[in-house]
């Protein structure tokens, strides 16, 4: 990616200057072509480099976008085990209460 980076700054630079080279009024038109054409060359090299920084930049997302969806998967099966435990708890400690509650009414019932 640095390598890339460089190669960019290097496009842009050589960009710039041919850009001023073609705009110096002393040059002949045959000069002035063919700058005009190293500039387009210059451009559509810049513009194939942006292409593959982005598609690099892409695939690492999408790597670092998998490794966090996995990541998550994981999160979300051992949430829902923890959640397993205190629901039957919760269920158990209900169903107890709801007989001691019966029982009760029971005893207040005969007395």
């Amino acid at each position: 990616m640095e390598n890339q980076e460089q190669t960019l700054k290097e496009l842009r630079a050589s960009i710039t200057e041919i850009d001023a080279m073609r705009h110096v009024k002393d040059i002949s038109d045959p000069e002035r072509e063919a700058l005009e054409l190293t500039a387009v060359a210059l451009r559509d090299a810049e513009r194939v480099c942006i292409a593959q920084m982005q598609n690099q930049l892409v695939r690492d997302l999408q790597a670092q976008t998998a490794s966090l969806n996995e990541q998550a998967k994981v999160i979300r099966a051992r949430v829902t085990k923890m959640n397993k435990f205190p629901n039957k708890v919760l269920d158990n400690i209900e169903s107890v209460i709801k007989t001691a509650v019966k029982i009760v009414a029971a005893i207040a019932r005969w007395t």
